[in-house]
């Protein structure tokens, strides 16, 4: 039964996140430059730093989302536009990118922004299970779930679920050091075809470190 276990939580995630768990990750961009509109943008007002508005962050990045295929051919440009958002943190910036809603979660892409102007798209660290029940770890340029961003402690918090009720599926955390979002936690709950008590993510089995 785990081998059969391990094999519907890996197809759920793919149909859920809108993501390909056994292709491997396309390979990152490399970091766009700002054009010279969008150098001489207006900083914003709220922002200690000489970074550009929000909006013209954001618009920055939508405008190469398709090019360089950041969201891994799945893009919905209303949502991107009504839900992404900017997190500054000192003088650079962490742009989540919402490209697509599902049923119960979304498929989020992140890319850090710098003073310069110039961004690159992140990959965030995941561990899958394979056929045997073992956990592969792998990087992927987008994730499907359910996002938190704390700023003060520069911790992105993932919950992917494996299903919509929530009782499985992962919780990750990322810290945010300006330039990466580097995996710091990493838990795993196996779906199970038995009622019963529904486990917290908090308390999902730890996998990393």
């Amino acid at each position: 039964m785990r081998q059969l276990n391990a094999q519907s939580i890996m197809a759920a995630l793919v149909i859920i996140a809108i993501a390909s768990c056994n292709t491997p990750p396309t390979p990152t961009p490399e970091a766009s430059s700002p054009t010279p509109a969008e150098s001489g943008a207006a900083a914003d007002p709220n922002s200690e730093s000489n970074l550009p508005a929000d909006e013209v962050i954001l618009q920055t990045v939508y405008d190469q989302v398709e090019s360089l295929d950041l969201c891994n051919g799945f893009y919905q440009p209303e949502v991107a536009q009504a839900e992404s958002r900017v997190y500054r943190v000192d003088d650079r910036a962490l742009v989540e990118l919402v490209c697509a809603n599902a049923a119960y979660q979304s498929v989020y892409a992140y890319v850090a922004y710098q003073p310069d102007g110039s961004w690159q798209p992140l990959s965030l660290d995941v561990f899958y299970p394979d056929e045997t029940g073992q956990f592969v770890r792998a990087s992927e340029g987008t994730v499907g779930g359910l996002t938190t961003f704390d700023p003060d402690q520069e911790l992105l918090t993932v919950f992917s679920k494996a299903r919509g009720i929530g009782d499985c599926g992962s919780l990750a955390d990322y810290r945010w050091s300006g330039g990466e979002l580097e995996l710091e936690t990493f838990r795993y709950q196996e779906c199970s075809n038995s009622p019963g008590e529904v486990v917290e993510p908090a308390d999902y089995p730890q996998i990393y470190p």
